[in-house]
């Protein structure tokens, strides 16, 4: 391969632009999971994970070029080892890279906690669903009154 200066820069301007298209659909769906329309969440979903290949795919390409060149060193050693004339521009797609991932990490958390409130909220309604069925006055079965539940109506063995 002919690696040079130049193809590092390149590599590294697709990565950079690879992980802001991640970004932006890991947003898109940080908004879209709250309305909770599965057509919705599930087109989102498809969106994030073409772009997380697309970075995958972005990130190796760079990774591939920065060790032929560079053995282990990280990136941020090579960026100091960048020529004069491109050493700004270099610096920059380090920059964007550095502070995407930190902005996809808080938006993924982001994400995790929306989709475990949503799962919270569903038990606490199906416990709720479950209370009102057996917590009425009257309702009698053929053993005596049925006992309030303590399981989900999903795993419960009691169900």
């Amino acid at each position: 391969m002919n690696d040079s200066w130049e193809t590092f820069a390149a590599a590294l301007l697709d990565e950079s632009q690879s992980l802001a298209n991640l970004n932006a659909a890991a947003i898109a769906l940080t908004q879209i999971l709250p309305a909770g329309d599965p057509a919705q969440i599930i087109a989102a979903d498809r969106a994030v994970d073409a772009a997380r290949r697309a970075h995958q795919g972005a990130s190796a390409r760079r990774r591939g070029i920065q060790a032929r060149g560079f053995g282990a060193m990280t990136l941020q050693q090579v960026c100091r080892h960048a020529p004069v004339q491109m050493a700004a521009h270099i610096d920059q797609r380090f920059s964007e890279i550095a502070f995407g991932s930190i902005s996809l990490g808080i938006t993924v958390a982001n994400n995790k906690a929306l989709i475990v409130a949503g799962l919270e909220r569903l038990l606490a309604i199906t416990a709720k669903l479950q209370e009102s069925v057996s917590d009425r006055s009257g309702v009698y079965k053929r053993r005596g009154f049925v006992a309030p539940p303590s399981g989900s109506v999903l795993v419960s063995s009691k169900a």
